[in-house]
C-alpha cells in the first residue's frame, strides 16, 4: 500500500511537470517577466539567495568538523554529515540531469523564441531543468522535517518560497521548479535507505 502511494505520488508530480511545461510554463513566464519589476524584482532577488548551495555545504562541513573534533559528540557530527550529503547527493542529480537535458531558459524564450530542449549542452542558458536552489531548500526543508523539528513549518515555507522567487525572477519555469522540489525530496528519501543506522539518524 506504501509503495503504491509513492508511486501515484511520483506519477501524479510528473504528470504536474508535463502539464505546466505544455500549458503554463510560458505565459507564466511572460508574466512575471512584465509585472515582476522595481520593489518586487529586489524582494524575490534577496528570497532567492537562500536556496543557495553554498551556505548550507560549508556550514555543515564546518559543524561536522566542530562537533567531531572540539565537542566530540558524535551524533551532532553526523547530523552536521546528513544534512551535507543531502544538500551534495541532491546537488549532484540536479547538476547532473542539467546537462543531459539542456532546457533553455526563460531568457532564451524572451531574447530568440527558443523553448525546450538542446541535450548535453552545458552552459547557462541550457541549464533551466531542474532548478538548482529549489533542490537545494526542498532537500534542507525534507532534513528538517525528518528530525521532526519544530522548524519544519518554517522550513517548508521557505522553500516554497524560494521556489516561487526563481519563477517571478524569470530564472526558472515552473516545471524546473516542481522538478528541483521533486529532486531534492527524493534524493534525502534515498539516502535515508542507505544511511548507516549506526551513524544515529534518529528520524522519529
Amino acid at each position: 500500500m506504501r509503495s503504491y502511494k509513492h508511486i501515484l505520488g511520483v506519477s501524479s508530480l510528473l504528470f504536474a511537470i508535463l502539464l505546466s511545461y505544455l500549458y503554463f510554463d510560458r505565459p507564466l513566464a511572460q508574466w512575471c517577466k512584465q509585472y515582476c519589476i522595481g520593489s518586487c524584482h529586489t524582494f524575490f532577488a534577496t528570497i532567492t539567495t537562500v536556496g543557495m548551495s553554498s551556505p548550507y555545504l560549508i556550514g555543515s562541513a564546518l559543524l561536522y568538523f566542530y562537533f567531531l573534533y572540539f565537542k566530540k559528540a558524535l551524533p551532532f557530527s553526523h547530523h552536521a554529515l546528513f544534512l551535507f550529503s543531502s544538500v551534495a547527493f541532491a546537488g549532484i542529480v540536479t547538476d547532473t540531469l542539467k546537462v543531459f537535458l539542456g532546457r533553455f531558459r526563460p531568457c532564451m524564450l524572451f531574447e530568440q523564441g527558443l523553448y525546450g530542449f538542446d541535450f548535453f549542452h552545458i552552459q547557462l542558458a541550457t541549464t533551466s531543468f531542474p532548478s538548482g536552489h529549489t533542490t537545494t531548500v526542498f532537500a534542507v526543508a525534507m532534513v528538517v522535517s525528518l528530525y521532526g523539528s519544530r522548524w519544519a513549518v518554517i522550513a517548508w515555507s521557505v522553500a516554497v518560497a524560494v521556489g516561487l522567487s526563481r519563477i517571478m525572477l524569470s530564472a526558472h519555469y515552473l516545471s524546473d521548479v516542481i522538478a528541483g522540489a521533486v529532486v531534492g525530496i527524493l534524493s534525502v528519501k534515498i539516502l535515508v535507505h542507505y544511511w548507516p543506522k549506526r551513524w544515529g539518524l534518529d528520524t522519529n
